[in-house]
This record gives structure tokens, sequence and C-alpha cells, in this order.
């Protein structure tokens, strides 16, 4: 039951997160705060998946080379403005970190 339970809450969370833009741009104009956080919403939720995801996979910390090529490619991309250069480097990073024992 705890399961069905869960599945429900997610679908029902993903669904207003999705809805919540289109129904509050519909009705007229939204104020300038409540569209930069609307904007800036989906980036922050990927952030968050991405993040937990790098640095506790299976409920265990990684041993740091994960979570050091995420810096070096968080770095590259905002100092080159460049996604896919940014994630060549994250795989560089995290090969040339886990050879040298992370």
């Amino acid at each position: 039951m705890m399961f069905w339970a869960t599945v429900a809450a997610s679908g029902l969370a993903t669904y207003l997160m999705r809805s919540l833009p289109l129904a509050v741009t519909l009705r007229g104009v939204a104020p300038a705060w409540l569209r930069r956080y609307l904007d800036a919403l989906p980036i922050a939720i990927i952030a968050a998946l991405a993040g937990a995801g790098i640095a506790v996979p299976d409920g265990q910390p990684t041993g740091g080379a994960e979570v050091g090529a995420a810096l070096v490619t968080l770095g590259i991309a905002a100092w080159r403005r460049n996604l896919l250069f940014a994630v060549i480097a994250g795989v560089i990073a995290v090969a040339a970190l886990r050879a040298v024992g992370l």
C-alpha cells in the first residue's frame, strides 16, 4: 500500500510542477518574481537530482572522483559557457581521478 501511495504522490507532484507554469501564464501576466521562479524551477530540480546521484548514488557516499569531476564540470561550464565542452571535461576528469585511485 505504501508503494502505491508513493507512486500516486509522485505523480501528483510531477503533474503540479509541469502544469503550474502553464496555469499561471494562461490567466494573464505573472509578476516578474514569479516568472523568474518558474523559469528556474526545472533547472533546480534537475540539479538537485543530479547532485544527489553524484554524491550519494546508492546510499553510500562516493570515493570522491565523481564529486571532483562534477566540480570540474561546473567550473568549465561557468568559465566557457559551453555545455558539450564541460561534459567532455567532466568525463575526462572522472576517468583521470579514478585512474589515480580516487
